[in-house]
């Protein structure tokens, strides 16, 4: 069933068209990373797929009853509320307790995962956490919400390789559907089943993991170069036409015309 989508969606900051005429779907299941260089628009995405932010054309289609759990890159708490509070705040926010959880069940839980994160002092007010922290108590309230879909920036920041591990187990055995930017080429292999590439402005998927991903993209440049060469050999025969004098004398060099003006103007790749 699809989950989520966006169609023929633009996102313009100032004068930069950060997404122009692109396009995302997200099936049940699905687990995909987004990559691509930085800058690209990776994080906008997802602020758009969380609903954190709008396109300027296009919208976002969710199925009916969707729950979302977004981590941002930064994320923010009430200053005087404590670390134990500050998760339980933010599983509340995506219906944490919609199959019959407890209070009592979900602290035990919400303590259960800050250990791992490692952080220990439950009754520490927010003011007093550094940014790391805060996005570890944010991972953990979005890993304690029953959500439908995961949607993760920079999930594994500020974690040490045990912590990692640890994510990465719970991100493998949840049937929610994800999406996740992250820069840990391990990460996208052993836990995503798709890619998505922001490449200037447009967005190419590629099923499988990073090593799946590299070896597909490889094969699609290699397709757009060869087009490219066949593009540029059709020009040179097609000028080397019209100089030796050719006149749109009939309908066939009319059209042969038309086909070199619009092999001149194509925007190579």
């Amino acid at each position: 069933m699809n989950l989520l989508s966006m169609e023929h969606f633009t996102k313009i900051y100032g004068d930069r068209r950060i997404f122009d005429d692109a396009s995302f779907f997200l099936q049940e299941g699905e687990k995909v990373g987004v990559i691509g260089v930085n800058g690209a628009g990776k994080s906008t995405l997802l602020k758009m797929l969380a609903g954190v932010e709008e396109p300027d054309e296009g919208g976002v289609v969710k199925a009916n009853g969707t729950v979302v759990a977004y981590l941002p890159q930064h994320p923010a708490f009430a200053e005087d509320r404590s670390v134990l509070d500050c998760v339980l705040d933010y599983a509340a926010a995506g219906r944490a307790d919609r199959n019959g959880e407890g209070h009592q069940d979900m602290e035990v839980r919400a303590k259960t995962m800050l250990t791992r994160l490692g952080v220990a002092d439950f009754s520490q007010k927010a003011r007093e956490l550094s940014g790391g922290q805060r996005k570890r108590l944010a991972l953990a309230g979005v890993l304690l919400m029953e959500s439908d879909l995961l949607i993760l920036d920079e999930p594994t920041n500020h974690l040490d390789n045990e912590m990692a591990d640890w994510l990465e187990e719970q991100l493998k055995g949840r049937k929610a559907a994800m999406v996740m930017v992250t820069h840990d080429r391990y990460f996208l292999d052993s836990v995503c089943n798709c890619i998505a590439e922001v490449d200037r402005g447009k967005l190419y998927r590629y099923q499988g993991g990073y090593s799946a991903f590299l070896e597909q993209k490889a094969q699609r440049e290699e397709a757009i170069a060869a087009g490219e060469r066949k593009r540029k050999s059709l020009l040179r025969t097609e000028l080397a036409w019209g100089q030796r004098g050719a006149r749109a004398r009939s309908t066939k060099q009319k059209a042969r015309l038309e086909r070199f003006e619009e092999l001149k103007n194509r925007q190579a790749p």
